[in-house]
C-alpha cells in the first residue's frame, strides 16, 4: 500500500487516484452496495478495524464520532461515515469482519473514517469527475462533491461517488476555521494597498464560505465556482470583457487542488502559460498536507500556497499578492 501512495498527483497530467471503498445499505428485501472514493494523496494507511473494546468513547459529541483509538501512540477521532451518510448497516458477519479504517490526513490533523471494506486503487483523469445533480446532491445533503461514471467495464451502471471528507472534519469540530471575526477586528495589521477582486475556484462550499468571509473586508469583488472548468471560461470571458486587459477587471485566482472537470494544479498552469493571464497571481489553496503538495503547486508556477480552513492565510495571501 505505501508504494501506491508515494506519487499521486501528476502535475500538469490532470490525473488522480482514489481508493474505492464500499459501504453496504440495508434495504426492505436486499443489501445494497454503495461505490464511494477517497483521493489517495489524503490516505496514511488503512487499517483492521479493531476490537471495540480498544475504542476510546468520547461522551457527549455528535455519535458520528465513534471514538478515539491509539495508533502507535497517536490518539486519532475515529468517525462512523455510515451513520454520517445515514446508510442503515445490516448485521452480516461478513461485513462486520471486512470492515476497515481509513486513516486520512487534513491539514496535518489525522483522522480515521470506518468504511465497510476497501477494494481498490482507481486511477482517473480530472476530466472525469462530474459534479452531483440536484438529485443526488439533495439525496445525500450535499456530502458528495463528484461523481464518476461506468467505473467497471462488465457493469456500466457502477459510479464512484465522492465523499466531501473536509465537511464531515469541520462539521465535528475536528478542524476548524480560525474565528473570521478575530480576523476582521485585527484586518489593519495587514497592510491594503487597494480592494482586489478575486475569483475562487472550490468545489467545497465551506471551504468557499470562509475564504469569501475571511477577505471580504479587502475585496471589491468576488467571483467564486464550483470546478477548474469552470473558472477557465470565467477568465477567458473576463478577458474577452475587459478588452484584453484582464487586470482591469481580476487582480487575483485563489484555486483548490481537487476539483471536477479540472484540477488546481492543471488550472494554475494553464494559466501561466496563457499569455493572457500569465501575469494573474494565483494561489493554491488545499488540505493536502505535506511539502509534496508545495513542490507542485511551485512547479506549475503558483505565487503562494495557502492551507484549507485557515482564514488568516487568505487574507495574508491576498495582501502579499495584490499591489
Amino acid at each position: 500500500m505505501n508504494d501506491d501512495l508515494k506519487e499521486v498527483l501528476r502535475v500538469g497530467e490532470n490525473r488522480v487516484e482514489f481508493v474505492d471503498f464500499r459501504m453496504y445499505e440495508e434495504k426492505d428485501s436486499y443489501t445494497k452496495e454503495n461505490i464511494y472514493g477517497i483521493n489517495v494523496s489524503k490516505i496514511k494507511e488503512i487499517i483492521k478495524y479493531p476490537n471495540p473494546k480498544e475504542i476510546i468513547s468520547v461522551h457527549g459529541k455528535s455519535d458520528v464520532l465513534e471514538g478515539m483509538i491509539n495508533l502507535r501512540g497517536e490518539v486519532i477521532p475515529i468517525v462512523n461515515l455510515a451513520k454520517w451518510l445515514n446508510i442503515k448497516e445490516p448485521q452480516d458477519p461478513l461485513i462486520e469482519k471486512s470492515k476497515k479504517i481509513i486513516v486520512a490526513n487534513f491539514n496535518n490533523v489525522t483522522v480515521g473514517f470506518i468504511v465497510h471494506e476497501a477494494k481498490r486503487i482507481r486511477r482517473f483523469a480530472w476530466s472525469d469527475i462530474k459534479p452531483p445533480n440536484d438529485v443526488l446532491s439533495s439525496q445525500y445533503e450535499n456530502k458528495i462533491i463528484g461523481t464518476i461514471n461506468n467505473i467497471d467495464d462488465e457493469d456500466k451502471e457502477k459510479v464512484l461517488l465522492i465523499v466531501d471528507f473536509e465537511k464531515i472534519c469541520e462539521e465535528l469540530g475536528i478542524f476548524g476555521a480560525e474565528n473570521v471575526e478575530k480576523i476582521e477586528n485585527d484586518i489593519s495589521n495587514y497592510k491594503v494597498s487597494r480592494k482586489a477582486n478575486v475569483l475562487i475556484a472550490d468545489d467545497s462550499s465551506i471551504a468557499r464560505k470562509i475564504i469569501k468571509e475571511a477577505i471580504k473586508p479587502i475585496t471589491e469583488k468576488l467571483y467564486e465556482t464550483k470546478d477548474g472548468q469552470e473558472a477557465w471560461e470565467i477568465l477567458n470571458t473576463l478577458y474577452e470583457t475587459s478588452n484584453g486587459n484582464i487586470k482591469s477587471l481580476l487582480d487575483l485566482v485563489i484555486t483548490d487542488v481537487e476539483m471536477p472537470n479540472m484540477d488546481g494544479f492543471t488550472l494554475t498552469k494553464k494559466i501561466k502559460e496563457d499569455p493572457r493571464f500569465s501575469t494573474l497571481p494565483v494561489v493554491v489553496n488545499t488540505s493536502l498536507s505535506g511539502g509534496a503538495n508545495l513542490a507542485k503547486a511551485k512547479s506549475v508556477g503558483a505565487d503562494d500556497f495557502c492551507t484549507k480552513f485557515i482564514a488568516e492565510e487568505f487574507v495574508r495571501a491576498v495582501t502579499n499578492n495584490v499591489k
